[in-house]
């Protein structure tokens, strides 16, 4: 399809990815075809763990029938996108979850990297989906982030651009959009873009050697989009709003100067959601909306409906210029047309053979296996002896009730060494004190992420009780595996004897801890981030 083809709706309607709601689009527009002809969008974010307004669900069914009946609504192909972090089934159930970012950083395997990157795409094109708002490209270099942690590769440079360039490989080898996130770089303030505008604070020569390298060599190895954050570069920018710097997604300076003509990216910019703190106080929503595109932006993440007649009236009035829809509007076709979208026999959705699925799931299981790492053992407990053990006592510390859910799940994985293992939701020391005697094996299971939930990466109340009472009963036949972020180490449990890091809590990694523990597969990790 040609830029030609579109009317100036239809290249407005372009630059916007709508949050997935068809029974409120189709309330709207009458059906999905009359909501598309009004609202000709050029995407739509579909499946969802945390968003609660997607209506598409997270049911792989579900979304493979919601891409069918969009595609089939729209005169222009769609793309439909999503957060494939860590594989399909962290957004999408029924699909399968892979480890986090940071047991790539901690296996250390291009290959490992490009078959996730793969696993990701062939899950990901059964359903539907062409684009992923990933990987997380930012560097976890101060431990108090509360966003990068273990959706990170790293804090360095070098092995996370190695590890970024194959998952971006396999990913678009397999048909599927990467997304590199989030420009200028993320992982050095303690704040969350989620609540105010952060900033990268590096001077221009350590940025350009860190986050800027990052970036720079994905682009070189072809990367077909960025998304900009709610961060701005100060270091970079000379203009500002009230003695500020403004986030990248208002700022020309990052995204036309720096993205684009100095570091030569070609591809698609996409804004991160435009309902976040760090961006809406800056100007009211409509005008946030035109400043966004006018800064740079080629495809807008939930901008709000209106959005189509304000950016028409700024086209007419010549506030934005053709030139620069056009060529947003173009970056956004040569994606598509990458993709294969506008290939008469292409399908909307690529079947997955049995096989496949195995595979993919082997890929989780191979990644959560080379990343466990063994800081600790102080007295050569490990490995643990099957019959000395008849009875485990898993103690979970988490805020989030659905992470306790998964953690559950170790139960299960010692029951198939034919363990008996009691599961505990935080502990008090006098209640350990009580019981202790019972179990032959205590297992710490901290898990700590990004937003579970939304605030500082540390524990607070009942969790933070718990790690008060951690370790100080039967220390000697009590080990900790950190499920989460990698800093529980220093920050609560700097006492344990024994002491594992294995980044996330998926079932193959659940597995793949318990096997380490007992030395039936090698800790062969290494830890990707300063301790």
């Amino acid at each position: 399809m040609d830029i030609k083809q579109l009317s100036l709706r239809e290249k407005i309607g372009q630059t916007v990815v709508l949050l997935s709601n068809p029974v409120k689009e189709t309330k709207l527009g009458g059906s999905l075809e009359g909501f598309l002809e009004k609202y000709p969008v050029g995407g739509f974010f579909v499946g969802a763990e945390i968003i609660d307004e997607v209506m598409t669900g997270g049911d792989k069914e579900q979304v493979k029938q919601a891409t069918a009946a969009y595609s089939a609504a729209s005169r222009v192909p769609l793309l439909f996108a999503s957060d494939f972090e860590n594989g399909c089934g962290s957004m999408v159930s029924g699909l399968t979850k892979l480890p986090m970012a940071m047991a790539l950083g901690a296996a250390g395997s291009g290959q490992l990297a490009y078959d996730y990157g793969k696993a990701t795409a062939l899950e990901a094109r059964s359903i539907g989906v062409n684009w992923t708002f990933s990987p997380v490209a930012d560097l976890n270099q101060n431990r108090f982030n509360p966003i990068t942690n273990i959706r990170a590769v790293s804090d360095e440079p070098e092995l996370t651009a190695a590890i970024l360039e194959q998952v971006i490989q396999g990913m678009q080898d397999g048909g599927l959009a990467a997304g590199a996130k989030h420009f200028p770089g993320d992982g050095n303030d303690y704040r969350d873009q989620h609540m105010v505008t952060t900033r990268n604070p590096l001077p221009m020569e350590e940025w350009l050697s860190n986050h800027g390298y990052v970036f720079q060599r994905l682009i070189d190895k072809g990367l077909y989009s960025i998304m900009t954050g709610h961060i701005s570069l100060p270091a970079y920018q000379k203009k500002s709003i009230k003695g500020m710097p403004l986030p990248a997604t208002l700022s020309d300076e990052l995204t036309q100067q720096l993205l684009k003509r100095d570091m030569g990216f070609r591809g698609v910019v996409v804004s991160d959601a435009l309902i976040m703190g760090g961006y809406l106080k800056w100007f009211a929503r409509g005008r946030a909306e035109i400043e966004c595109f006018k800064a740079g932006t080629d495809m807008m993440l939930w901008p709000g409906l209106e959005y189509f007649e304000l950016m028409e009236r700024a086209v007419e009035t010549g506030e934005v210029s053709m030139e620069r829809l056009d060529d947003a509007v173009s970056r956004i076709l040569e994606m598509k047309r990458k993709l294969g979208l506008f290939d008469e026999a292409r399908k909307v959705a690529e079947p997955i053979a049995e096989q496949e699925t195995i595979w993919v799931r082997e890929t989780a299981r191979r990644v959560a296996e080379a990343s466990i790492t063994l800081l600790r053992d102080r007295n050569g407990l490990l490995p643990l002896r099957r019959e000395e053990i008849g009875k485990a006592l898993i103690i979970g510390i988490s805020p989030n009730e659905e992470d306790i859910g998964e953690l559950k799940g170790l139960t299960g994985v010692f029951a198939e060494r034919g363990i008996e293992a009691e599961f505990r939701r935080n502990i008090w020391y006098e209640e350990l004190e009580k019981i202790e005697a019972e179990f032959d094996l205590i297992v710490y299971a901290p898990y700590m992420r990004p937003h579970r939930p939304m605030g500082p990466m540390q524990y607070s109340a009942e969790e933070a009780s718990a790690i008060w009472s951690s370790l100080t009963v039967a220390a000697d036949k009590s080990v900790v595996v950190s499920f989460g972020s990698p800093y529980m180490f220093t920050d609560y449990f700097e006492m344990a004897d024994v002491y594992l890091n294995a980044y996330s809590h998926v079932p193959a990694t659940l597995k793949a801890a318990v096997d380490a523990l007992f030395g039936e597969i090698p800790m062969t990790g290494k830890s990707p981030v300063a301790l």
